[in-house]
């Protein structure tokens, strides 16, 4: 099982998913107030300001999708197609940071400050689970070939 170098991309982009909702994603500074935005919440001077639980499910989901594909080894197909799925949570992931940004707060006031961890690590997650996706693939391949040359 971890034989195979697409369970260790989909072990390390299950990784990334879980620093991704464990770490902040972003520091914004709203006026003049630090805003902390992390993926259980919003901290506006380290008290909790909003709670965006939505975001810490996204990502669980996502990490807990890519542990449960490793163990589907033998349906290459459901593999690919739960991985897929898995990259449309990542980037669900993304928007729905981007529409709490907006939601919650007035974009002409809130400046940039810093980029967190959390928010760089969906991208790793995405990249790593296209090439599980192509390793997956390319081994579907060489087992349908295989089959043709026993008939």
């Amino acid at each position: 099982m971890l034989q195979r170098i697409q369970s260790v991309f989909l072990l390390l982009a299950s990784a990334a998913m879980l620093i991704a909702a464990a770490t902040p994603l972003a520091v914004f500074l709203y006026n003049a107030d630090q805003a902390v935005f992390e993926a259980m919440g919003v901290y506006l001077n380290g008290q909790l300001n909003d709670s965006t639980w939505g975001l810490f499910v996204i990502g669980a989901a996502s990490s807990i999708v890519a542990l449960f594909t490793i163990f589907l080894y033998k349906n290459r197909m459901l593999q690919i197609r739960l991985s897929i799925f898995n990259i449309i949570l990542m980037i669900g992931f993304y928007l729905y940071f981007g529409f709490i940004v907006y939601q919650l707060y007035s974009v002409e006031d809130l400046r940039f400050q810093k980029v967190g961890v959390g928010i760089i690590m969906p991208v790793i997650a995405i990249i790593l689970t296209f090439l599980a996706i192509r390793r997956i693939g390319a081994d579907e391949v060489l087992v349908r070939s295989l089959n043709r040359l026993r008939k």
